[in-house]
């Protein structure tokens, strides 16, 4: 299981563990839209934040199904995103950073 970004032809963006890609689809579960925040003042940075994604449906914590059809690209997150998303849904284990 890993954890991917998943861009949507709708140009949604989510967060994921992958429990397997295959030729009709994609089964995520816990997946977490990524929302850009925009800067509240001219000399901030903008950011982003986690929103639930089809949370309430049963189906969050065992499996949904994502057709590849409505998928544009499916992408390995930075790490300190990942590590982010781990805090919330993972052991908590974080990914240490390349030193640069």
């Amino acid at each position: 299981m890993t954890i991917k970004l998943i861009t949507f032809k709708t140009n949604h963006t989510v967060l994921a563990k992958v429990l397997d890609e295959g030729d009709i689809g994609v089964i995520i579960k816990e997946p977490v839209q990524v929302v850009s925040i925009p800067p509240s003042a001219s000399n901030q940075e903008g950011g982003i934040a986690f929103s639930p994604f089809l949370e309430y449906s049963e189906e969050f914590k065992t499996g949904i199904v994502i057709k590849n059809s409505d998928i544009l690209t499916i992408n390995s997150p930075i790490v300190d995103l990942e590590n982010q998303y781990n805090r919330i849904f993972g052991s908590g284990i974080q990914i240490a950073s390349s030193i640069s």
